[in-house]
């Protein structure tokens, strides 16, 4: 059994983490919902989006291609 360090995905893995990021950045910085938080509010806000609509699209791609 071949063992690799990284699986083979991970750039693309990165990428969408990225992608998924920078949408939420700018969710919070133009949706008039959030313009009353602070600036550490909404740093705080963009980093709990970003990492659980990450691991919500991992998830699903898992469970879709297993």
């Amino acid at each position: 059994m071949k063992s690799e360090l990284f699986d083979q995905y991970a750039l693309h893995w990165a990428g969408a983490f990225l992608l998924i990021y920078v949408l939420s950045q700018l969710i919070v910085a133009k949706h008039p919902r959030f313009q009353f938080l602070s600036a550490i509010q909404k740093s705080v806000l963009v980093k709990v989006m970003a990492l659980s609509g990450f691991a919500l699209a991992y998830l699903i791609a898992k469970l879709m291609l297993a």
